[in-house]
């Protein structure tokens, strides 16, 4: 039987997100917290490989001890196991330090042949810790993955690139990452998540991993943000306009150099 991980993460609404202005980071106790909706994405693509071919599936999530509730949603969904990683000494971690905390884990649980995860998070969208992890591990990954299945040993995968779509085909073991709204992802069972509660989350920290605290958290971040600021929402750029005003519309627009008239 296949052994898939999930990753994913908590984040806070986007709407409702406020910046510390001490520590520039992300003040998560201000916002209503969610499932990053693209790795709920790539949850449903494990979750259709169990249907299609049996499998284990274990999700992972690094982040303070109320995400424990992200996980259990996932589990409500069909996943077989959650483990938070949850330490201080993983707090305030850029996407370096992270992707080595997820592959310390992941190799921690060993066997794994698939490892999905969102192509990017709202709270930070770099793109950068699925990648990461694929690196630390050793393993081959496919991106922008917009369709997934599972074939015989293989994943193949439909990639969106710029110029078109790219097929693959990647021998197990793998890690993807899913685009956002590329499936509909499941809704929750309420038996699943009765069940889900009573089995928990395990809880994992820096010396169950292994790590030294200069590799992980702030201290192992090698990006500082050094300000952050909110920026304030562009005016609209749209205005609806008669046709009897239409000359003195463009005349305008002509005269700030908007746009320009001309001919051949």
């Amino acid at each position: 039987m296949l052994n898939i991980v999930v990753m994913i993460k908590q984040v806070p609404d986007s709407s409702e997100v406020e910046i510390d202005p001490v520590k520039m980071t992300l003040n998560r106790t201000k916002a209503r917290n969610v499932v990053n909706a693209a790795d709920l994405n790539a949850l449903e693509y494990a979750l259709r490989i169990k249907d299609k071919v049996g499998a284990n599936i274990t999700v992972i999530s690094m982040g303070p001890p109320m995400a424990d509730a992200a996980i259990i949603e996932c589990m409500a969904r069909g996943a077989d196991r959650g483990i938070l990683i949850t330490d201080r000494a993983f707090a305030g971690a850029d996407t370096y330090p992270t992707g080595l905390t997820l592959a310390a884990t992941i190799a921690k649980l060993g066997n794994v042949d698939i490892v999905f995860g969102g192509d990017e998070t709202t709270d930070s969208s770099t793109g950068h810790v699925g990648p990461g992890v694929a690196e630390f591990l050793g393993i081959d990954q496919i991106t922008y993955a917009k369709e997934v299945d599972y074939e015989d040993g293989y994943v193949i995968a439909t990639r969106d690139l710029e110029d078109g779509d790219e097929i693959v085909k990647v021998h197990t073991p793998v890690l993807v990452t899913v685009l956002l709204n590329s499936n509909v992802p499941r809704h929750q069972s309420l038996r699943k998540k009765i069940d889900a509660i009573r089995k928990g989350v395990e809880s994992w920290g820096i010396n169950e991993l292994g790590l030294k605290p200069e590799w992980v958290g702030l201290r192992g971040s090698p990006t500082i943000v050094r300000s952050m600021k909110a920026i304030k929402e562009p005016e609209h750029l749209h205005k609806t306009i008669t046709l009897d005003k239409i000359d003195e519309v463009v005349a305008d627009l002509v005269s700030k150099n908007i746009i320009k008239v001309g001919g051949k």
